[in-house]
């Protein structure tokens, strides 16, 4: 007689020797792609089938018993027990069909009749919710990894990592190149990626196909190898071409010395390689595929060009190569370190659909994001490719994500990814590569994403400003530094109207400053910093007040700069005149009381327009011109993010109503910064915090 394990909620999982009247078993499987699976038996009849009910809460779902082989039972009492049972996958659907208010009740199996359940794999019975969340995810997964299957490639690439992996003990046995086992040449090498190195050569007629081998170059090298045969009218009716692919951690040298391939199941046969031996730069060698392909009469063909057009493969011109008509171009590529690339082109494939893109610049490789990622119809195309459905898609936009580093070199190769997993390589013009200035290049980018702002790469493409921005920051050049106690910079407008009505201003009140306070002035490296040296120097022929000029390399406001400014002239209170501003006579009284005022409070000055109201372009109130403390600056300025062009409204600057001063009608614009509706937006997102790491 059997025996169950103590009775509690659930019937025992295990089997013993003692008392009638229970039902022992468990569930094993409860998967969405399998269904829900276990084993249950009768301890007073094995053999008999046992009715289930699939439940949900306490009601029943579905109806089943047991009737399938379970070998553990069978092995266990030595008996044959058909004690296993299983709900199809079928009941995942049923579940997600039932009424929203029914996910949270748990879905067990009981035996009919009774309260007897079995125990979940997990100890505990899921929930509907649980369930149903997990059958979508797996329906989704399983409708992507359909639509991916293996292709010929993939199945050749394998094919050959095990050749390789029976090659490994082929290094042991002792190598020589007897001439009578001489079966071939190699006259010339291209190494692609990831371990395969390609070759043009001959062979003897009788020789395999495919084989495991050994690469004899200083050291005994295994390689898996696989080749396709075409007619060579130089070589005599015993031998015959060959294009191979060796998967082999072998790298080549750009000299090849005389060295041998020993191949075949015991390494007795070889192929010679030497001095002799070229190697092929990418377009040789696709060439070289192409013209071989077309004349091949055996051997691995099609799925060496496959591998040539698969996925992994970088080789420029391999879709040609491999006889497949994918063509296709960039019209527009942005760069930005440390995010990727931006990119408007075209490309056609007449026998397969476009499903995404791919970009190698350097070692790095992007991928496109494909919510992002738009196509529209090109009908100028139409009469290289015809129209139709050929070109109505062979337009596209779209953004290449990666960790592209500032440095990156190269010609740009693009891939153009099929819906079967193929590709096509091409070669991209290095001179396309730009990197994006957000205020120069900010129209062009928004004409390939006008919603830019509700994509789903802007927070990465932000946190990418933020750091590009940042590192852009340096100490400005310092052509003559005085320091001094108190301190007004004042950074120069490019204009040289302008700026001569800068000079004039200052050349009229420096006079009526208090000793010991002192002028910064920073200009840029455009066309008015040979102007601004001159004036720079007659001013301070004229004046005994403590001078400095600096320099920065852009023609931007230098908030970001102005640490480094008060960092080396050592003032305790400063007033900041920003790029296109000029202080009138009451600008020039409050910059005085701003100097001499004690304590940390904020000065703000107003900004008029050229009409002489507030400005409500750039903001009346804003971070252009203010003083300050320079202790409770820097204290700001180490949080704040430098901005495409300096400064944006008030800056992030503080506010404190008991604590800040405003000056009426101090400041006029006379001259704007350079407009961008990008830069808008890049500097609103910084100071928003979005992009950092916080966020």
């Amino acid at each position: 007689m059997l025996h169950v394990l103590p009775l509690s909620a659930y019937a025992p999982s295990d089997l013993v020797d003692h008392e009638a009247g229970r039902w022992c078993g468990r569930i094993e499987r409860l998967e969405a792609g399998h269904g829900v699976s276990g084993w249950v038996l009768s301890v007073d009849a094995p053999e008999a089938a046992t009715d289930l009910e699939l439940t949900v809460g306490d009601d029943a779902l579905a109806l089943g018993a047991t009737g399938l082989a379970h070998p553990p039972s069978d092995l266990r009492l030595g008996r044959t027990t058909q004690a296993a049972f299983r709900f199809g996958p079928d009941v995942f659907a049923r579940l997600a069909r039932l009424s929203p208010r029914r996910a949270a009740l748990r879905v067990g199996v009981r035996v009919a009749g009774t309260d007897m359940r079995l125990m979940p794999p997990g100890g505990r019975d899921p929930t509907v919710g649980e369930l149903v969340a997990a059958w979508r995810t797996a329906l989704v997964a399983g409708l992507a990894t359909k639509a991916a299957g293996e292709t010929r490639g993939d199945r050749m690439l394998r094919r050959l990592a095990g050749l390789r992996a029976e090659a490994v003990a082929l290094r042991d046995r002792p190598l020589r190149p007897i001439s009578d086992n001489d079966v071939g040449q190699i006259d010339a090498l291209h190494v692609g990626t990831d371990g395969q190195v390609w070759f043009v050569g001959w062979m003897k007629r009788g020789a395999d196909i495919d084989f495991p081998a050994v690469v004899a170059d200083r050291d005994k090298l295994p390689a898996g190898g696989a080749v396709f045969r075409y007619e060579r009218p130089d070589l005599n009716s015993t031998c015959v071409g060959v294009v191979g692919l060796l998967d082999t951690g072998w790298q080549p040298p750009p000299t090849l010395r005389d060295g041998f391939v020993y191949l075949g199941q015991g390494a007795q046969f070889h192929l010679r390689y030497g001095a002799y031996t070229r190697v092929l730069k990418a377009d040789a060698f696709a060439a070289a595929f192409a013209q071989a392909q077309a004349l091949s009469i055996g051997g691995h063909a099609e799925a060496l060009a496959a591998v040539l057009h698969a996925g992994g493969n970088w080789m420029a011109g391999n879709a040609a190569a491999a006889g497949l008509a994918t063509e296709g171009g960039i019209d527009k590529l942005l760069m930005v370190p440390g995010f990727g690339c931006f990119a408007e082109g075209w490309a056609v494939s007449p026998a397969k659909r476009i499903e995404t893109f791919q970009m190698r610049v350097g070692d790095c490789v992007l991928a496109a994001d494909e919510g992002s990622t738009s196509f529209r119809a090109r009908p100028d195309l139409a009469g290289l490719f015809g129209g139709g459905g050929t070109t109505a898609r062979a337009g596209f936009s779209t953004v290449l994500q990666g960790a592209l580093p500032p440095d990156a070199a190269g010609a740009p190769l693009l891939r153009i990814v099929h819906d079967d997993g193929t590709g096509a390589v091409l070669r991209i013009e290095p001179k396309l590569l730009r990197r994006l200035d957000p205020v120069a290049d900010g129209e062009e980018l928004l004409a390939l994403f006008p919603a830019i702002r509700h994509e789903p790469f802007w927070n990465a493409f932000l946190a990418a400003q933020r750091r590009n921005l940042g590192n852009l920051r340096r100490e400005p050049a310092k052509l003559h530094a005085a320091p001094c106690e108190r301190l007004v910079v004042v950074r120069l407008p490019g204009e040289a109207g302008n700026l001569n009505l800068v000079f004039d201003r200052l050349a009229r009140h420096l006079g009526g400053l208090d000793p010991g306070t002192g002028v910064c002035i920073v200009a840029d490296q455009g066309r008015g910093r040979a102007e601004a040296l001159m004036r720079f120097e007659e001013l301070r022929a004229g004046i005994e007040a403590p001078l400095s000029l600096l320099v920065v390399p852009h023609g931007h406001d230098i908030l970001s700069e102005l640490p480094f400014v008060l960092q080396a002239l050592s003032p305790e209170r400063f007033v900041h005149v920003g790029r296109g501003l000029v202080l009138n006579t009451a600008g020039w009284r409050a910059a005085a009381a701003s100097l001499l005022r004690r304590g940390h409070g904020l000065d703000r000055f107003e900004v008029l327009d050229d009409a002489g109201r507030p400005d409500r372009v750039d903001g009346a109130y804003g971070a252009g011109c203010f003083g300050w403390s320079t202790a409770a600056f820097l204290a700001h300025a180490a949080d704040a993010p430098a901005l495409t062009r300096g400064l944006f409204g008030d800056s992030g600057l503080p506010v404190s109503p008991a604590r800040d001063r405003a000056h009426p009608a101090s400041a006029m614009r006379i001259e704007r910064a350079a407009v961008s509706r990008l830069a808008d937006m890049i500097d609103a997102g910084l100071l928003a915090g979005r992009g950092s790491d916080a966020a």
